[in-house]
Order: C-alpha cells, then sequence, then structure tokens
C-alpha cells in the first residue's frame, strides 16, 4: 500500500493470540499504547512496504526517500506526540524541543480505541504543531482527526 497523508485507512488484525489468555483480555491489553506501539511498529512495514522500522533514533521508521516517521497512539486518553522522552510520568513538555521534533519528522498516528480495528493516517509534524500546539490531540477531537 502507498503512503497518502491525510488519509485514513482501516485494517483489522484478526487471529491475535498470547499463550492461554483469552482473546478479549489481548485485545483489551493492546489498547494501551506502550504495549501495542512495539507490535504496530512491525506491522506498519508490513502494510506500508517502503516503511523501514528503525529502533532507539527518535523517530520509528524510515521510507525509501529518506524521509523520517514517529508512529504514535490514540487512545482513550487521546494522543500524544511529543517526543517519547516528553511523555509519562515524571517528565514534562518542552515546547521548543517538542515543536523541533515535530518540524522533522512526519506522523503515523493508529486510533487503537476499538482494537482489533486499527485506523491509520500519516500526518506532516508541521500541520499537526499548527492544529495542535501542545502536542496533543483530546479524544474529544479523534472522529475530527480521523475524518
Amino acid at each position: 500500500m502507498n503512503i497518502e497523508f491525510k488519509k485514513t485507512y482501516n485494517f483489522e488484525i484478526p487471529n491475535v493470540s498470547f499463550g492461554d489468555i483469552t482473546t478479549e483480555h489481548v485485545y483489551s491489553i493492546l489498547t494501551d499504547g506502550r504495549l501495542a506501539s512495539h507490535f504496530l511498529e512491525r506491522q506498519l512495514e508490513i502494510w506500508f512496504p517502503d516503511l523501514e522500522f528503525v529502533d532507539g533514533k527518535g523517530y520509528d521508521h524510515i521510507d525509501k526517500k529518506g524521509n523520517l516517521y514517529d508512529q504514535k497512539c490514540f487512545t482513550k486518553g487521546g494522543c500524544k506526540f511529543m517526543p517519547s522522552n516528553q511523555i509519562g510520568k515524571g517528565r514534562y513538555f518542552d515546547e521548543e524541543v517538542a515543536h523541533e521534533h515535530c518540524s522533522n519528522v512526519a506522523y503515523i498516528v493508529c486510533d487503537i480505541v476499538d482494537f482489533p480495528k486499527v485506523k491509520v493516517r500519516f500526518e506532516h509534524g508541521f500541520f499537526l504543531i499548527e492544529e495542535y500546539p501542545k502536542c496533543s490531540i483530546s479524544f474529544a477531537k479523534r472522529n475530527h482527526f480521523f475524518t
């Protein structure tokens, strides 16, 4: 599949299992962005063959043209697209650093709220900071973002 910006892709991930845990429990676990991201980063390479996963670089994927992508999950808490080292307990949002990062990458926003249904949207970082300068999209804006 080719990457198109500002387009929402819809996928369904069937047959997710882990050991003897029920499918429903696995689905529940994979609505947590911290956990789902590890799987989605690899799945995105399959859905979008131009992407290559890279680890520990400050971004998650690179395409064949050298463009950088950071994958973020949209959950019931919304979507925070600042650098990962600014997300989580005890960490703080540094707007200047976050905006600089956003200006250098594109984002792959994956909606996992209704997992195993997954929505995927590619957006340029500079567009996101214009629309959401605090690098956070509230859950209330979820439908607007994906339409």
